[in-house]
């Protein structure tokens, strides 16, 4: 956990705009009348900050889709049910997952959105929260 531990910690400091922007909208379209032009999302800065932040980290895996297919995840609702029981010995289901969102949100613009509003990310997170402060203890401590 400890390897983790450095990768996911400094992410944490995005848990409060998370759990304040769940159910809401993070991106709107920006369309200009004057331009004949196709319209482009525009993303909250935070979103964009948490973006970049993953992408900096070990935490995004491009074989992704092995995980899901290996888990059989279909929807989010599978996504929400796998989330809430990773233990120490799946957490490659949290990095698939966020993984999924975060490499397909730079194909498919409506993925990181739908990851904060859906509460994706924020599962996550809270996720790797709890298993630290099971798991990453020194030897014989107990809680």
């Amino acid at each position: 956990m400890e390897g983790y531990r450095k990768e996911v910690e400094p992410l944490f400091r995005y848990l409060p705009w998370l759990q304040e922007k769940q159910g809401k909208r993070v991106s709107s379209n920006y369309e200009n009348d004057k331009l004949a032009s196709v319209s482009f999302p525009v993303y909250d800065s935070t979103l964009l900050g948490f973006v970049k932040q993953v992408q900096q980290t070990n935490l995004t895996d491009r074989n992704y889709v092995y995980t899901y297919y290996r888990q059989g995840i279909k929807t989010a609702e599978d996504e929400h049910r796998l989330i809430a029981g990773v233990t120490i010995r799946n957490v490659e289901v949290l990095t698939a997952i966020l993984s999924n969102y975060i490499c397909g949100g730079m194909r498919k613009s409506w993925l990181w959105p739908k990851a904060v509003e859906e509460g994706i990310f924020l599962e996550i997170l809270l996720k790797f929260k709890e298993l630290f402060t099971k798991w990453d203890q020194p030897a014989g401590v107990q809680e």
